[in-house]
């Protein structure tokens, strides 16, 4: 499996060159680049700048995320987001759009029919996405998609082989995901993998700044691991953690303390 870094996880107002510089440092594979980030650093770096810096570090655009699905929304301004970032995920070069959805069932509609409208608002972005793919990101504990089986039956109801679904350890925790159904996500529609731990608390009472660094918490990641391999998943682990305590710290320290953890892990696992 390839490593990957989530620049949410250096920060929200971190400069974007300065995490390409840590991560090509730290000798990871790709990188996740936050939409934020790249219109942050539009003053300073072109598309094209970003691409060579990843270049030149060995670096791959993983994705360019992250994107509400809104599928119930009676304005524009998601798919407006969706749509630009489509354009800057061609022009970087990145194969995925991350895609996620909080959404809960509307009153009054059934989960039959909210899944319907939902598969069509994920048609309308493959449509706007073209050859990049849409990795539909289950939220923990969300009532319309809070885990793979529904986000495969959203990505069914598309009719497009260019939608398909991500993995997150702390989501999919949150939401009690049994082993079954990750093990019924076809490899083929497995698109990337979010690896982060957590703090010891009460599932009802975790929220994403409750995440850490991968080996220093209570997630079952090396269960995780053995279902991700017997899927046969080869792709990237991405490190994605909103952390206060790491955005304060300098982002090569950040970026090494996660690469670190992470081969440490891995390493763990190997032998």
């Amino acid at each position: 499996m390839k490593t990957c870094f989530n620049t949410i996880t250096a920060g929200l107002d971190r400069r974007l060159e300065d995490i390409i510089a840590a991560c090509t440092k730290s000798g990871f594979d790709g990188m996740e680049l936050d939409l934020r980030a790249i219109d942050e650093a539009a003053s300073r770096l072109s598309i094209n700048d970003i691409r060579q810096r990843l270049a030149d570090g060995g670096l791959a655009a993983v994705s360019v995320m992250a994107f509400d699905l809104a599928p119930f929304a009676v304005d524009g301004a998601a798919l407006d987001r969706f749509k630009r970032g489509a354009a800057v995920a061609q022009e970087v070069g990145a194969p995925i759009l991350l895609t996620f959805c909080f959404a809960p069932v509307p009153e009054g509609m059934s989960e039959e029919a909210a899944l319907e409208v939902a598969g069509k608002r994920a048609a309308l972005y493959a449509e706007v996405a073209g050859p990049t793919k849409i990795a539909l990101e289950p939220i923990g504990r969300a009532e319309l998609m809070g885990g793979p089986v529904a986000a495969l039956d959203i990505a069914r109801r598309t009719g497009s082989a260019n939608v398909g679904v991500m993995m997150d350890t702390f989501h999919y925790y949150l939401s009690q995901v049994p082993d079954a159904d990750v093990l019924k996500i076809p490899l083929e529609k497995l698109f990337i993998v979010h690896v982060n731990d957590s703090e010891d608390r009460p599932i009802a009472e975790l929220k994403d700044a409750h995440r850490m660094h991968v080996g220093e918490g209570i997630l079952p990641l090396n269960h995780d691991l053995e279902l991700l391999r017997k899927l046969g998943y080869d792709g990237y682990l991405s490190v994605e953690i909103f952390r206060e305590q790491y955005w304060k710290q300098p982002v090569e320290q950040v970026v090494a303390d996660a690469k670190s953890s992470l081969d440490l892990w891995l390493g763990t696992q190997e032998k």
